[in-house]
């Protein structure tokens, strides 16, 4: 069981199974982030220009730093793009020396395990 997936709408926290409302009357991003970070809650992942990332048209969710989920707890491969912070996902082509990545949103392909090694 992990953390209460949560998602924004007009400054209120609501969870994103069931709708239920959380917490609202936050004055910014910074003090909802906040929020978040001291309870046991996780918000959509956001590329750099502050996008969520959606999959079949649901948020994906970011636990324990690179593992990602939907809505519905299912495990993703996804990574994300050190160029516009983009969702990453695996190209169809299936080779042995790389596990190659391109982002939805930039089209910039990489390879998440060389990236890995790099850092």
């Amino acid at each position: 069981m992990g953390p209460t997936k949560a998602i924004v709408k007009e400054n209120k926290l609501y969870e994103v199974v069931g709708g239920k409302l959380i917490k609202d009357g936050f004055a910014s991003r910074h003090e909802l982030d906040d929020y978040v970070n001291h309870h046991y809650l996780t918000l959509p992942v956001l590329d750099n220009a502050g996008n969520p990332w959606l999959l079949d048209g649901k948020p994906v969710y970011c636990l324990r730093g690179t593992q990602y989920e939907t809505v519905d707890d299912q495990k993703v491969h996804l990574a994300r793009c050190l160029n516009c912070g983009g969702m990453g996902i695996r190209a169809d082509e299936v080779t042995v020396e790389s596990d190659c990545i391109r982002c939805l949103a930039c089209g910039q392909e990489f390879d998440a395990r060389l990236e890995m090694m790099e850092t």
